[in-house]
């Protein structure tokens, strides 16, 4: 008995799995943008703001990220 309800969870796990995918397919061929938003902070700031001085730290509060954004970017410019 408990074998048939583990088969059976576990073919609803495969349907959901199936489902999701689809979904999300189908939204990519619609043109939606999937997946979390970039932070919303301008390079050429955060590198300007160190420049004057300011620690990562102070920078990160100035700007609202983090402060490993803010180290990244840095560190890229």
């Amino acid at each position: 008995m408990l074998a048939i309800l583990a088969a059976i969870a576990k073919q609803e796990r495969v349907r959901l799995s199936e489902r999701v995918q689809a979904g999300l397919s189908r939204a990519k061929a619609q043109g939606k943008v999937l997946g979390r938003p970039k932070a919303a902070v301008r390079p050429g700031r955060a590198s300007w703001l160190r420049e004057k001085g300011l620690s990562l730290r102070a920078i990160a509060v100035e700007t609202g990220v983090s402060v490993m954004t803010i180290q990244r970017i840095v560190e890229a410019a």
